[in-house]
């Protein structure tokens, strides 16, 4: 079996293969994270393209069309990248363990049974990821120093990264 089956209750089980896969090191870890966020960066940068560039059409002298270009703007600024970063990982995390970076790298995110990840699990994983750069980065940098190259947020919705 090499495809996700449907266990009898309804999760998608993996390989046994892959349910015991090698762990993932900290360098693979690191390129992934790397291009996830070029990624995104990318993303949010043409949605703001965008919106600049609607905002360079002729000024209306209203107060309210002025106001909304302020509140588009920084929505586009500071909530859009925010709910693409959440929507992105937490969707991707859980329906088939990988993003972008991750399928480039080769690993994938599985929950310490080496099932796929529930929602609430990969939510959690991506609070644990906040958490994890609070003390300047050091919850990622704990994946270098631990024997099973866990970092914090794996910890905290008991989820590993393995080897495809």
């Amino acid at each position: 079996m090499t495809e996700n089956a449907l266990s009898p209750t309804g999760s998608a089980a993996l390989d046994q293969g892959e349910s015991n896969g090698r762990a993932a090191d900290f360098s693979t870890r690191f390129m992934a994270l790397l291009i996830d966020w070029v990624f995104l960066t990318s993303l949010a940068g043409c949605s703001f393209f965008l919106v600049a560039r609607m905002a360079m059409a002729p000024p209306s002298p209203d107060w309210g069309n002025l106001f909304l270009l302020l509140v588009t703007g920084l929505f586009v600024l500071l909530i859009w990248p925010l709910f693409l970063s959440s929507f992105y990982f937490i969707v991707l995390h859980s329906y088939g363990g990988q993003t972008l970076g991750k399928v480039f790298m080769g690993i994938k995110v599985v929950s310490e049974d080496g099932l796929l990840l529930p929602v609430g699990a990969s939510f959690l994983r991506l609070v644990g990821y906040l958490l994890s750069m609070m003390p300047l980065g050091a919850g990622f940098l704990w994946a270098a120093v631990d024997k099973n190259h866990a970092a914090w947020h794996d910890k905290l919705a008991c989820s590993r990264v393995i080897y495809l």
